[in-house]
């Protein structure tokens, strides 16, 4: 009997994936002079639980119960400090999407860099600094009922984020993207490169 074929659909997920960090101001104590939140979030307030099952933040030892594990948006965690440290996150997807989780680090940064104290100013209390950056998750050969779903549930939104004016007024979507895709760009180059090289050896061995 003939039929359509279930499978072959793809699947691209935007996800954000960031810290933001506001100063306590003079009279915090020096162990704690900033508060920040690490986070993964959908592009334009877009809620991610239809393809995310959980989301694990991985802090510095110094924290107690470093390793934190969100079922539930808003995938945030925050809390305070004085430094900075790459913090690991991985993501874990729902059975149906067919994805390995991933992993990956993100750096949280609580102050300003020269350029941008020269360009705005001294850092405040209630401008906060923001390290973000636009990632693209691929779902390969998904099957219908799944791709169905994803399209269906695009306008959805995520629960409310105490940050969401904050990034609202950070990035524009079209920034984000643009990052990003001259990122891709680069990267694709770089391999393509490698593999001339790779070429070349080979001839070089063989002659």
């Amino acid at each position: 009997m003939g039929g359509s074929d279930d499978t072959g659909h793809e699947y691209t997920q935007p996800i954000i994936i960031g810290t933001i960090a506001y100063y306590l101001g003079k009279k915090a104590d020096e162990y704690h002079s900033h508060r920040w939140t690490v986070y993964a979030r959908g592009l334009d307030g877009e809620d991610l639980t239809r393809c995310v099952k959980s989301v694990t933040f991985t802090l510095h030892p110094s924290f107690d119960e470093a390793q934190r594990v969100l079922s539930a948006p808003p995938y945030e965690v925050t809390e305070t400090g004085w430094g900075e440290f790459d913090i690991g996150v991985k993501i874990e997807f729902t059975d149906d999407c067919g994805a390995s989780a991933v992993s990956t680090t993100t750096p949280l940064k609580l102050f300003p860099t020269a350029d941008e104290i020269a360009k705005n100013g001294p850092q405040t209390t209630k401008k906060p600094v923001i390290k973000e950056r636009y990632e693209e998750i691929v779902f390969h050969d998904v099957d219908t009922a799944f791709y169905k779903r994803m399209k269906a549930h695009g306008s959805k939104k995520a629960p409310a984020s105490e940050h969401d004016q904050a990034w609202s007024s950070f990035k524009d979507k079209s920034e984000l993207i643009a990052i990003y895709a001259a990122r891709k760009v680069t990267e694709e180059r770089l391999a393509v490169l490698k593999q001339h090289i790779e070429v070349l050896e080979s001839i070089d061995a063989s002659g």
